[in-house]
């Protein structure tokens, strides 16, 4: 009798001692998940709502096709890559095209902008996805380009008390393959 007892507490040993080390590690990975989400020395309350509002300042400057209300968020070395593929190296220069832009096949267009997620890769450096959709675009054979959809990646980083664009990324969902190469 004694001996099947053994056993069975050696398999009870052996089951609370699984469930034991996968119930620490389910909790190692929510404390990290939740570490990573809010880094030490961060508000990231506050952080959060002042990343939202660099996005609803661009978005708002769009919509006045205001080129330098809407790039004030930008970092003056902002690696800016438009729906094209287009790289932009300077405020400066993302600045400018929008201004041709927004003086053209965006002169009457509306920018929504919803903040999908902001990640944060360290207190001071987010990643944020952002879903955007616009309305009133022309394409450049003058045609109307009546409903467009896609999303950008902005890298942000908060310099000075105050966060700003380093980097963004533009995929456009109703985009087309580009033409042939040029050499």
């Amino acid at each position: 009798m004694k001996l099947g007892g053994g056993i069975m507490n050696r398999r009870t040993r052996k089951l609370l001692t699984a469930l034991l080390g996968i119930s620490t590690l389910l909790l190692a990975m929510s404390l990290a998940r939740d570490a990573i989400a809010s880094p030490a020395g961060s508000d990231s309350t506050a952080d959060d709502a002042a990343i939202r509002q660099v996005v609803a300042g661009f978005s708002n400057g769009w919509n006045a096709h205001d080129a330098h209300a809407m790039c004030i968020s930008l970092a003056d070395n902002v690696q800016w890559v438009n729906w094209l593929g287009t790289a932009l190296h300077s405020r400066e220069q993302v600045e400018q095209a929008h201004a041709k832009l927004f003086a053209g096949i965006y002169k009457h267009t509306h920018r929504n902008d919803t903040v999908k997620v902001i990640r944060y890769l360290a207190p001071n450096l987010v990643s944020v996805d952002n879903y955007w959709t616009m309305t009133g675009a022309k394409k450049r054979d003058g045609t109307d380009w009546p409903y467009r959809a896609g999303y950008v990646t902005y890298l942000m980083a908060k310099r000075n008390g105050r966060w700003e664009i380093i980097v963004a990324h533009t995929a456009d969902f109703n985009a087309k393959a580009p033409g042939p190469a040029r050499r």
